[in-house]
């Protein structure tokens, strides 16, 4: 009974919220779509070109720079207004480079907004995903905003993160009539962001889980009956813009000058390494965690043994874990359960790096 209670404890506690690729070795990086932007960068982006289509700025490609601190170099958006037209920079995959293909995994930034001292800057920073299917119905339109503090909010150290989607798949979105989409939205506030921070999102097949500095604050889970993305395929934007000043957010105060930057360290999307593997009852009694594989298992049961003292391992499969009889969590170590389906790479077919 003492090791019944030990587990449903864990699935309460730990089942909730996910581990890190920094602290759950299940998390591979894909490096073919992340970028530590040393003063290049890859060929899966895009400049953004041409009127924005969200707030008043125009983006050209002289805005995007780099940068060298310490021991960071990174990719700098800039923010500046000439004769009160305001010009910035952003990135993103797309369609025309043929780099679709992100979906489920763990997308993080590190990156920091500087405003120009005693202004309102206005600045609109922005890290996200996005998936559209415009005709026929169902009309798809997926957005994750991963690190998105609009309006005054970078002022006002208001971290936000939001999942938009349609209400109704059957009719287009359309924001001139806010009843047709929604906005599910977490906040997290005094959040220095002139600091360097961690943005992340881990995106399951059921579940979203918001980061701040390998920190979860926020999650959406259909086990809850809350609505989470279903469709992969997803463009990955990392951009800086003004506010609209037609609405009067929070428009810039001056006419010319530098309104600020948004420096990105680097960009890592993780997957999960997915498998087929099942632990037999049989084969996990007195089973040596010393020589556990870290990948999502079918599933699996454990008994007549403990976690090494000091670990952290982490136990993820799609359809059960069970402990039965004389499994420990001894003092100095922890367990991480999760049961979830997997959505990352299947390891038989595609090799992956670490």
């Amino acid at each position: 009974m003492k090791n019944l209670l030990i587990y449903l404890l864990l699935i309460n506690i730990y089942g909730v919220m996910a581990q890190t690729p920094q602290t759950d070795l299940h998390w591979t990086l894909n490096s073919t779509f992340s970028d530590e932007f040393n003063g290049v960068r890859k060929n899966i982006w895009q400049d953004m070109s041409g009127p924005s289509i969200w707030g008043s700025e125009t983006f050209l490609p002289q805005n995007i720079q780099y940068g060298i601190e310490g021991n960071r170099s990174f990719l700098r958006l800039v923010a500046e207004i000439i004769n009160g037209v305001p010009f910035t920079g952003g990135i993103g995959t797309g369609y025309s480079n043929g780099y679709l293909g992100l979906g489920y995994g763990y997308y993080e930034i590190e990156a920091r907004v500087l405003e120009t001292p005693d202004i309102v800057s206005g600045i609109w920073p922005a890290f996200w995903t996005i998936h559209a299917s415009k005709n026929p119905p169902p009309y798809w339109y997926e957005e994750i905003d991963i690190f998105e503090p609009a309006n005054c909010s970078v002022r006002n150290n208001e971290h936000r993160v939001k999942y938009h989607h349609p209400i109704d798949e059957n009719y287009p979105i359309d924001y001139n009539f806010p009843d047709n989409w929604k906005k599910e939205l977490g906040v997290i506030n005094n959040v220095d962001m002139s600091l360097w921070h961690k943005y992340a999102v881990e995106w399951l097949p059921e579940r979203l889980t918001f980061y701040l500095d390998d920190e979860a604050f926020f999650e959406l889970n259909q086990k809850k009956g809350e609505n989470t993305p279903s469709h992969e395929n997803t463009n990955v934007k990392i951009d800086l813009q003004t506010d609209r000043f037609e609405t009067g957010w929070c428009p810039p105060s001056i006419s010319n000058g530098i309104l600020g930057y948004y420096d990105i360290n680097y960009f890592r999307y993780y997957q999960l390494r997915c498998g087929n593997e099942i632990i037999t009852e049989s084969q996990g009694n007195g089973y040596d965690f010393n020589n556990f594989i870290f990948n999502v298992k079918k599933s699996c049961i454990f008994k007549n043994t403990s976690i090494p003292v000091g670990t952290n391992i982490s136990i993820r499969a799609t359809d059960f874990i069970e402990l039965k009889e004389n499994f420990e969590v001894p003092l100095g170590a922890e367990l991480f359960l999760d049961v979830n389906p997997c959505g990352g790479i299947t390891l038989a077919s595609q090799e992956v790096s670490d």
